[in-house]
């Protein structure tokens, strides 16, 4: 008798052992009150600050070459929200598709007009507040040894950013012949983001990010302008949008 009550007495020892154990792991809850994908965060968020650098370049400008960088100082205040200040810097010029049709544009002459080349827009600078809202934490193995905890996240955010046009095709100097310069405004407008991105750990205190942004601001271009006459034709304004990819390493403390 006493060997057949063996194997409960056993299992009831175990349930016994095991449920302050269970008890001392909490469970990690995203922003709609679900659990995360992984139950017991390897590395914890709450309370933290995070500095950031990144290096970006620009998707969807092909009138533009657009290369630069960002730094960010966030905090954390619980494990699915982060508030942070960004700092962005790109060197930007126009594109080798924008100088060969600069190349192939004939002389000008009386009475011709012509409409400007929208999305000659160059994002040069800006400081930007961003929220970010991580709501999943995963991981996947590599390896049989190694696995790369990580976390996915939606952005947004506003700010001001400096931006430069330059007109591929209209001339800043009146009347006819080869264009020997060309218009260029500066202007400083606010600028909101939308994005998205996974954060990699790497250990306790450092992460790779890797982030897709849509940078959208109010831009104009002229239609109907007299060639040979920069100050002619009609102005009309359309929702800019510069998406960049960007990656960088990002350091808790």
């Amino acid at each position: 008798m006493r060997a057949r009550l063996l194997p409960f007495e056993l299992l009831a020892a175990v349930c016994v052992i095991a449920a302050p154990a269970a008890r001392a792991q909490e469970s990690i809850y995203g922003p709609d009150g679900a659990p995360t994908v992984v139950q017991h965060k390897l590395y914890p968020m709450t309370g933290r600050w995070e500095a950031a650098a990144s290096f970006g370049v620009a998707l969807n400008t092909a009138l533009v070459d657009q290369l630069g960088g960002t730094v960010s100082l966030a905090y954390h205040p619980n494990e699915w929200l982060d508030l942070a200040g960004e700092v962005l810097l790109n060197q930007t010029g126009l594109s080798t598709l924008a100088r060969n049709v600069r190349a192939d544009m004939r002389p000008r002459s009386e009475g011709q007009t012509g409409d400007e080349f929208r999305n000659d827009n160059q994002l040069r600078g800006g400081a930007f507040a961003v929220a970010r809202v991580a709501p999943i934490y995963g991981k996947f193995n590599l390896a049989s040894e190694l696995r790369v905890h990580f976390q996915a996240y939606l952005l947004a955010g506003a700010g001001a950013a400096r931006i430069h046009r330059e007109s591929v095709n209209l001339c800043a100097d009146p009347g006819t012949g080869v264009c020997q310069s060309y218009q260029q405004s500066d202007s400083v407008d606010p600028v909101g983001i939308l994005g998205a991105g996974f954060r990699f750990y790497f250990n306790q205190r450092w992460s790779l990010r890797t982030e897709v942004r849509s940078h959208l601001f109010r831009s104009s271009y002229k239609t109907a302008n007299d060639l040979t006459q920069p100050s002619t034709g009609s102005l009309r304004h359309y929702l800019a949008n510069v998406v960049t990819f960007g990656a960088g390493v990002s350091f808790l403390f």
